[in-house]
C-alpha cells in the first residue's frame, strides 16, 4: 500500500519529536551551555529544550520547503556551535535529515550548494576542536556521514527523476500510437471517399448533357459520400483535440522539472496556474466501422460503377472491435483499389468466421475483355483527376507484380500490413494467374471470441 502525504507528514513529526528528545538529552547532559552569556542563569534548564525544539522543527517541515529548512537547522546548528563549540553530540542528526531531502528533491545546484554549507559547519567545528586541543576528528567523521547522506538522498532524486521520465515516456508513445491509428483511419475515409468522388464527378461530366438525370444522381452520391467522411473526420479530429486538451495538465516530468528547479513539491503552498482550455464541442459517441457497415461501403462503391457481391461463410459472431474495424478497412482499402486500379466492374467480398480465425477476402476479375481488346487498364474515367493510391498500381499489363505498385510510393497495403500485423494476423496481396488481383487477411480470434 502506498502511503499518502498525510502519513509522511506524520511520521516526519514523530521523527522531528524523537530527535528533539535526544537532542535535548546529549545538550543538557554535556553542560556547556552555562558560558558567558548564559552562565548563572540555569541556562541548561531552558536553553537545551529551546534549541532542541529549534533543531527539531525543520525535519517536521522538511517536505513542504525543504530549502526553508535547511536554513533553520543551519542556523540553529550556528547557534549550538557558537555557544558549545561543537554539534557532533545531537545537531548534526536533523541536519542530516533535511540534508538527505533538499538532495533528494532539489536541482543539483542547489543540493551541492547545501551540502557546501553543512560541510563548512563542520570545518568550522574542526577548527574549534583543533584550537582547543581536542582535535577535528568527530567534525571529520560527521562531514563523511553527510556526504554519504547527500549521495544516497541524490541517488534516491534521479531515480524518481528517471521513473518519472520512464512514465512520460511511455505516455508520449501511447500518444503517438493514438495519433498513428488516427492518420490511418484518416487516410481510409480520405481516400475511398475521394475515389467515388472522383468517378462520379468524371461519369457526371460524360453524361451531363445527353443524360441530365444520371448527371444528377452522379451529384447526389456525390454529396451523400462527401458528409458520410466529412462526419468521420470530424469525430476523430474533435476526438484528438479533446486528448490535446486533456493532455494540457502539467505532464510529471514537468512537476519533476519544477520541483528539481527549486519550486515547493505537490501539497505546499505554491500551485501551477494555467489558462482554462476553450470549450470544445463534445465528441460524437457514433460506434467506429465494422462488417456490419459493409452494406453503406458496398452502395457507395456501387455508385462508382463496381458491382460488390459479399458472401459470408460460417456462424457470424461478435468479434473484438479492434479486429472488426481493422477488416472493414482493409475491404475499404481493397475496393478503392479496385476503382481506381483495377477497371472491373465488379469484385467479390468474402468473409469467413472460421473456428478460430476471421479471414476477410476481396477478389476481383481486372478489366473485362472488351477493355482489354481496347489496350485499356482502368478506364480513364475512373482515373480522371486521381493520384496512385493503396500501394498497387495495377494499370500496366495484367498479372503485374504488386511489388511495381509499392515502390511507387502508395501506402494502402502497406497499411493493410499494420493494420493485421497489430493482431497478429498475415496478409496476402498480389496478382491471380491470368488477370484479377486478390487481398487475404486473416485474423486470429481470442478464446472468448471463438
Amino acid at each position: 500500500m502506498r502511503l499518502r502525504r498525510i502519513h509522511w507528514v506524520t511520521l516526519d513529526c514523530i521523527t522531528a519529536a524523537v530527535c528533539a528528545v535526544i537532542i535535548f538529552g546529549l545538550l543538557y547532559k554535556g553542560g556547556r551551555l552555562e558560558q558567558p552569556p548564559f552562565s548563572g542563569v540555569f541556562a541548561r534548564d531552558w536553553l537545551a529544550p529551546l534549541l532542541a525544539v529549534c533543531l527539531s522543527i525543520p525535519v517536521a517541515i522538511r517536505r513542504r520547503d525543504p530549502v526553508f529548512s535547511l536554513v533553520l537547522v543551519l542556523v540553529a546548528c550556528s547557534a549550538v556551535l557558537a555557544l558549545s563549540g561543537r554539534i557532533t553530540r545531537g545537531p548534526e542528526l536533523p541536519l542530516a535529515l533535511v540534508l538527505f531531502m533538499v538532495a533528494a528533491t532539489r536541482s543539483r545546484r542547489t543540493a551541492l550548494a547545501a551540502l557546501a554549507a553543512s560541510l563548512a559547519l563542520c570545518a568550522v567545528e574542526g577548527l574549534i576542536l583543533s584550537l582547543d586541543g581536542s582535535g577535528a576528528g568527530n567534525a571529520v567523521g560527521v562531514g563523511l556521514v553527510l556526504v554519504i547522506v547527500w549521495l544516497v538522498g541524490y541517488s534516491v532524486g534521479q531515480r524518481r527523476a528517471y521513473a518519472a521520465r520512464l512514465r512520460q515516456q511511455a505516455t508520449d508513445n501511447a500518444v503517438t500510437a493514438e495519433r498513428l491509428r488516427i492518420a490511418r483511419e484518416l487516410h481510409d475515409v480520405v481516400a475511398h471517399s475521394m475515389t467515388v468522388v472522383a468517378v462520379q464527378a468524371g461519369f457526371g461530366e460524360y453524361v451531363f448533357d445527353r443524360q441530365p438525370a444520371q448527371a444528377r444522381a452522379a451529384l447526389g452520391a456525390i454529396q451523400t459520400v462527401t458528409g458520410e467522411a466529412l462526419a468521420d473526420m470530424q469525430r476523430m479530429l474533435r476526438a484528438l483535440r479533446q486528448a490535446d486538451s486533456a493532455g494540457a495538465t502539467p505532464r510529471p516530468g514537468a512537476q519533476a522539472a519544477s520541483r528539481a528547479d527549486g519550486a515547493p513539491a505537490p501539497g505546499g503552498q505554491a500551485r501551477i496556474q494555467m489558462a482554462a482550455p476553450a470549450p470544445l464541442a463534445a465528441a460524437p459517441l457514433a460506434p467506429a466501422p465494422g462488417l456490419a457497415d459493409l452494406d453503406r461501403l458496398v452502395a457507395g462503391t456501387a455508385g462508382a460503377g463496381v458491382r460488390v457481391d459479399v458472401v459470408k461463410t460460417g456462424p457470424s459472431r461478435a468479434i473484438p472491435a479492434g479486429i472488426d474495424l481493422s477488416a472493414f478497412r482493409i475491404v475499404q482499402e481493397a475496393l478503392t483499389n479496385v476503382v481506381k486500379h483495377s477497371g472491373a466492374d465488379r469484385c467479390l467480398v468474402r468473409i469467413v468466421y472460421g473456428a478460430g480465425d476471421l479471414r476477410v477476402e476481396i477478389t476481383d476479375p481486372g478489366p473485362p475483355p472488351a477493355v482489354l481488346a481496347r489496350g485499356g487498364g482502368a478506364p480513364s474515367l475512373a482515373l480522371a483527376g486521381a493520384s496512385t493510391h493503396g500501394g498497387v498500381d495495377r494499370s500496366g499489363p495484367a498479372g503485374g507484380s504488386a511489388g511495381a505498385g509499392l515502390a511507387a510510393g502508395g501506402h494502402g497495403i502497406a497499411g493493410m500490413c499494420e493494420r493485421v500485423g497489430l493482431y497478429g494476423g498475415e496478409l496476402e496481396a498480389g496478382p491471380q494467374p491470368g488477370r484479377g488481383f486478390r487481398v487475404v487477411a486473416r485474423f486470429p480470434l481470442p478464446a472468448a471470441a471463438q
